[in-house]
């Protein structure tokens, strides 16, 4: 668990195809030279230092490097093999077929073999594509959700994904958003049934038995108004003919990072630290 879980957040692929630098890349020695590397040269410095072992040197590289800094020593003593695992499948040279850069955003995309099966000589190569963000003026490897993670658990970040913990929140954020949809659906029939008034979600409880059997289901697993860790509210106005659903995660970056918002328009939803969005909070996302 914890080397497949370390994997896909070091990189944006999967662990089969991790690589490695040629010699010539430069080493950040200090945030001024890192803000000078190039999204190939931050991917090409990152691997190296994997492979030689530098392990705190790289993680300047990449998002979750607050995690890394604020371990201690005992704490990376025990996370070491996981990374010697990752070493192990790194090639000795790296080749780039170039990169991509929009605004703060790059991908930069690396030539691995076809087929990773260990010790096998493949002809045919594909491309992988290594996800990067700016942050303060530097190339570092991976996402802002994940760099959000790091900050946010600090020395505790790698042994929660042991755990699972962000498995499950991804599995948790998933079926909220699936469940905030359905809500949206059964507030319409509920209205189609009502004179067009909507209903709170202690009113849909109540009245489940009016629905199909799997929605009864679903509605009574909300009574107490939380599940998966979230806490889900309907509003309605006061003469009835309209609604909004908020859902929050109750532990911010543990069950889940998004808050959302709901109404006949659709879903829209936020990472917004644990507080209620509303349908204009700024950033807001909208839910396809």
């Amino acid at each position: 668990m914890t080397s497949l879980w370390l994997a896909l957040f070091l990189v944006g692929w999967l662990p089969g195809a991790l690589v490695a630098q040629s010699p010539t890349s430069p080493t950040p020695t200090s945030p001024t030279q890192a803000s000078a590397l190039t999204p190939t040269d931050t991917v090409q410095t990152f691997y190296r230092l994997l492979r030689e072992q530098r392990f705190t040197e790289a993680f300047q590289l990449h998002v979750c490097g607050p995690a890394v800094e604020k371990m201690t020593p005992q704490q990376l003593a025990e996370l070491e093999p996981e990374f010697l695992k990752l070493i192990g499948g790194i090639p000795e040279k790296l080749t780039t077929s170039g990169e991509t850069v929009t605004g703060d955003d790059a991908t930069v995309f690396v030539v691995v073999p076809a087929d990773a099966t260990p010790g096998s000589q493949p002809a045919r190569t594909t491309t992988a594509p290594v996800g990067l963000i700016r942050s303060n003026g530097r190339w570092l490897i991976g996402d802002r959700e994940t760099q959000a993670l790091a900050l946010a658990h600090g020395g505790n970040f790698f042994k929660l994904s042991e755990e699972g913990v962000f498995v499950k929140m991804t599995q948790n954020e998933d079926a909220m958003a699936r469940l905030v949809t359905q809500l949206v659906e059964i507030e319409q029939v509920f209205a189609r049934n009502n004179r067009g008034q909507y209903g709170t979600l202690p009113e849909l409880v109540t009245r489940r038995d009016e629905f199909r059997e799997d929605i009864a289901r679903l509605l009574a697993s909300l009574e107490s108004g939380e599940i998966l860790g979230h806490t889900i509210t309907i509003e309605v106005t006061p003469d009835r003919r309209d609604f909004a659903v908020y859902v929050v995660p109750k532990r911010h970056n543990y069950d889940g990072r998004y808050s959302f918002y709901a109404d006949r328009s659709g879903v829209r939803y936020r990472n917004y630290g644990g507080a209620r969005i509303e349908k204009d909070t700024p950033g807001n996302k909208t839910l396809n």
